[in-house]
């Protein structure tokens, strides 16, 4: 009979204990990187509540702060519009990005649910946020537009997908110079629905009738993903310019709502973080998470896909809407959603055009 000699025992258990570890760190590792469930995480509504002011402007570099818009030292607003003067609170201020020839999109947002008179007792205020357009032709049309509305703010970067940081922040300059009476700030696209009145609903339901409301971010999340390399995606971002493998947790950028805090710590340190051009990853994960702001996930209420909506619009009963959504929406199906939603709040339809 062989005995083991004590240095092979040593051997053996050192195996057995490095095969055994390997095996509970990767049945770990598969349990913690799996997502979680897309749920509406409110512990404690009463975690947001506060009773101090939202914005410090003695942070700000006075009137050189004005001048600046992330790298950019000779930033200024080509058009401007003072949409919150003389509404004091504001419940709810929106800012859409908007491409500049995007004036039937605008519309119909103006027609539906950006109307700010859908709200009779929370006023809404709402801006486009729009960049340079290089076409006389167009320019011109965005300014008799503007005289028409007075709800336009133009920056004077051009209007492109690298430039979009630049639109995302403009619009945080421009709630925090021109709107700090809001009490919910809400980012979002012209492709994209709103159901405004069960938004509104919502927030008086979580948060109170009144009182101010910090550290809020809320958003589709999206939770660590991979950077896209391929050439063939208009998203693609070089080593050079992100060499991390993965970006951090972000917000879809098709609608974000946030508390006044969040919007003046973003734009506070917007200046102090090299220029990424993705504004969602920049603006939403980067700053978000060097600032320390926790993400609220309500995925549970919007229409992710063409499927939900149509499913949705084409439903026996009219049934509560989605909060908002899907992304890449057309102008025909945010006016059948509107319509639709308008049905169920048993509201006057919008004739279609």
């Amino acid at each position: 009979m062989l005995i083991a000699r004590p240095c092979e025992r040593r051997v053996r258990t050192l195996v057995v204990f490095v095969v055994v570890t390997y095996a509970l760190s990767s049945c770990l590792y598969l349990f913690l990187d799996r997502e979680p469930p897309s749920l509406l995480l409110l512990p404690n509504a009463t975690w947001w509540r506060t009773s101090s002011p939202a914005y410090n402007m003695s942070l700000l570099d006075g009137s050189n702060d004005m001048k600046w818009l992330v790298d950019n030292t000779g930033f200024e607003f080509l058009i401007n519009n003072k949409r919150c003067d003389g509404v004091d609170p504001v419940f709810l201020v929106v800012f859409v990005h908007s491409a500049p020839t995007n004036f039937h999109k605008r519309q119909v947002i103006r027609n539906t649910w950006g109307h700010e008179g859908n709200l009779a007792h929370d006023p809404m205020k709402i801006v486009f946020l729009l960049g340079t357009v290089n076409e006389t032709k167009v320019q011109q049309q965005i300014e008799e537009e503007n005289a028409l509305y007075h709800d336009v703010v133009q920056g004077n970067f051009v209007d492109s997908y690298r430039n979009l940081t630049y639109k995302h922040v403009m619009g945080l300059k421009w709630v925090t110079y021109y709107c700090r009476q809001a009490r919910f700030v809400f980012k979002t696209d012209d492709d994209i629905f709103v159901d405004i009145f069960q938004l509104t609903t919502f927030l008086k339901d979580t948060f109170g009738q009144t009182g101010g409301v910090a550290n809020l971010m809320m958003c589709y999340l999206i939770r660590s993903p991979h950077v896209k390399r391929s050439q063939r995606s208009k998203w693609r971002v070089s080593f050079k310019e992100y060499p991390a493998r993965k970006y951090p947790t972000y917000c879809a950028g098709w609608g974000v709502l946030m508390s006044p805090d969040v919007v003046f710590k973003l734009y506070l340190l917007s200046s102090k973080i090299p220029y990424f051009w993705v504004d969602d990853v920049h603006v939403t994960g980067t700053l978000a998470s060097h600032v320390g702001i926790s993400h609220v996930d309500f995925t549970e209420k919007l229409a992710l896909t063409a499927i939900d909506v149509d499913k949705w619009l084409n439903s026996e009963n009219v049934i509560k809407p989605y909060l908002f959504g899907y992304p890449n929406s057309d102008s025909e199906t945010i006016l059948a959603l509107w319509n639709r939603t308008m049905q169920y709040y048993h509201r006057p339809l919008v004739p279609s055009r």
